[in-house]
């Protein structure tokens, strides 16, 4: 399927919704304690969409590869990131599960694209 920009990737779109829910979490996490934890997540989680944008702005295969494994990695940082927040008592088994399960779909949308770009 051809898609006019990005912005019309269902990853990006995904990755997008993602973002702004880790952030609405981590804003109501009130314990100071973990600052470093939230932003790590919140910066962890915009990489994932802004390098979904810039590998799409890139001509050559092996550089939008690159991006997207960029944009895979930090979703793997994200889940590693949700596991800290559920052992630290921040978030709850079912809000952990329900993220970790949209971060493993988006990595996996990311795994596909890859693929695609490698068989052009």
């Amino acid at each position: 399927m051809r898609y006019e920009t990005f912005e019309d990737f269902p990853v990006y779109k995904m990755s997008v919704q993602l973002a702004k829910e880790i952030n609405s979490l981590s804003l109501n996490i009130k314990n100071i304690g973990f600052n470093f934890l939230k932003d790590q997540i919140r910066r962890a989680s915009s990489s994932i969409v802004l390098n979904i944008a810039e590998g799409a702005g890139k001509w050559g295969k092996k550089d939008k590869a690159n991006y997207y494994r960029t944009s895979r990695g930090s979703c793997y940082e994200c889940l590693a990131a949700i596991d800290l927040f559920e052992a630290y008592g921040l978030i709850n088994t079912d809000k952990s599960t329900e993220i970790k399960d949209d971060l493993k779909e988006i990595a996996n949308s990311l795994n596909a694209l890859m693929s695609s770009i490698e068989k052009r």
